[in-house]
This record gives C-alpha cells, sequence and structure tokens, in this order.
C-alpha cells in the first residue's frame, strides 16, 4: 500500500494508561471530578480520521483528544451512522464501514472513472450490484495491479485519483483528469504509462482533485489502494480475493 501524506495523531498511550490505572503512581494525579475514572481499561480505539482516542473502562467510556490534555466524558455519537457509541467493538465496527446512503459521494465532482463494466463472464452476482469505490494513487503499482483485476472481475467501481506520493503523482492525476478521453485516461492509469497524456488546458476542472484531497480527509483514507464495498465496508490494500471480498467473505 502507498501511505497518503495525511499527518496522523499518535496514539496518545501515555495518557491512556495513567487513565488505564496502570501508572498512576508516576502520573499526575488525576482532577477530584475525574478520580473515578481510574478505573482498570478493557479496551480502545482511535476513531478513524479525528485524531479522538476512545477508551472503554470498567464502567463508562472515556474520550481523549488531542495531545492528551482534554478528557470527554458522557455520550458520544457516530453521526454518519446514526448510532450512539456503546463499546469500543461497535466503534470499531462503525470505523470499518461508510454508510454511503448517509454519506452519498459523487462521481462527477470526485472526477471518477467508470471501472469494471459487467461483460459476458461476468458473474451474474456482481452485475446488479451497486458500485464499488476505489481510490488509488497513479504512481501506485498496486493500484495499477488492482485495477486490471477489476477489468477482469467485471464488478463496476468508480476509481478516483487521489494523489499520494508528491507533486509528480498530482501532476499525473491532472493530466489523467484532462486527458482527451476516458478511455485514453484510463488505459494510461492501467498500464501507468502516461507519456502520451497532454498537458491540462485552462478549461480542465483540476479543482476535483482538491475536493478529493477533502474527502480523503474527510472519510479518514491514509492509504492507497483504499475500496469501499456497495454495503459500506471498507479495506486498505488490494483484497488477496478480490470476488470473495466483493461477496463479503
Amino acid at each position: 500500500m502507498t501511505r497518503t501524506p495525511y499527518p496522523r495523531t499518535a496514539l496518545f498511550l501515555a495518557s491512556a494508561t495513567t487513565l488505564g490505572g496502570a501508572s498512576l503512581q508516576a502520573a499526575p494525579p488525576l482532577p477530584p471530578p475525574l478520580a473515578d475514572l481510574s478505573a482498570p481499561m478493557q479496551a480502545s480505539v482511535q476513531l478513524r480520521g479525528t485524531g479522538v482516542q476512545m477508551l472503554e473502562l470498567a464502567d463508562r467510556m472515556v474520550y481523549i483528544a488531542g495531545n492528551g490534555r482534554y478528557v470527554f466524558t458522557g455520550a458520544a455519537w457516530d453521526l454518519w451512522h446514526g448510532e450512539r457509541l456503546e463499546s469500543v467493538a461497535q466503534a470499531s465496527a462503525l470505523a470499518g464501514r461508510i454508510d454511503l446512503s448517509r454519506m452519498p459521494l459523487d462521481p462527477a465532482k470526485l472526477g471518477a472513472f467508470t471501472a469494471g463494466r459487467p461483460h459476458a463472464e461476468t458473474p451474474a452476482a456482481h452485475q446488479d450490484k451497486a458500485p464499488l469505490w476505489v481510490f488509488v494513487d497513479p504512481l501506485c503499482v498496486e493500484c495499477a495491479m488492482l485495477l486490471g483485476k477489476l477489468d477482469q472481475v467485471g464488478a463496476a467501481a468508480h476509481v478516483v485519483l487521489l494523489p499520494a506520493s508528491g507533486d509528480k503523482s498530482l501532476d499525473i492525476a491532472q493530466r489523467l483528469l484532462c486527458a482527451p478521453s476516458e478511455t485514453t485516461a484510463w488505459t494510461a492509469l492501467r498500464d501507468q504509462d502516461f507519456s502520451d497524456l497532454p498537458e491540462p488546458t485552462p478549461e480542465c476542472d483540476t479543482q476535483r482533485l482538491v475536493r478529493v484531497l477533502i474527502t480523503g480527509r474527510l472519510l479518514g483514507i491514509t492509504a492507497v489502494p483504499t475500496l469501499i464495498a456497495p454495503d459500506g465496508r471498507l479495506h486498505q490494500g488490494a483484497p488477496a480475493d478480490l470476488t470473495a471480498w466483493l461477496a463479503g467473505e
């Protein structure tokens, strides 16, 4: 996988351990209103894309933000799914999905390519499903191999360019979006041969890449390729068995 350049907040284990009770003697004492939060920690998870660490104590949930300076208690909700967070296990499960009915993505605004058009050899199970989403970097070899598999499987997909590897990747992404035809761009992207792509014209809307970068941050995408299945399942990296993953196995 190619890691994106987005900064990732560290998992402030010192703060988590302090609240978990393992090193209370070495750490500053908790303020009186938080003294009852020293119960043993049962589990923890970083909430995707927020830098917030969720801790499950024996009797409640605690949330540590930023560098561990601020602690939040009380009810928390995952608004993307419309569910109140009750446990780390539940939060982890929700973090691994995107509810596309509540968080709709617009292929046109993101400059998405259409891939994996069904053909005669495509299993019927794939032909009637909504397209999956695939975020790729034009210079990512693993991404190119995945695109080839999409063509073989025939599963329809929206392929979005997320330039994650620097200025060269961004330049190629702009040229792909502004290619004379989608067929030309798709072939160049799949084969990773960009030598014949012209420079973007002033009329070409390269602001679509800005929207993609914002969307990537919002969704917490930290590596490419990243896939979102029609049922909302997230997967970073190319699945070992694409057909099985599409089937939910």
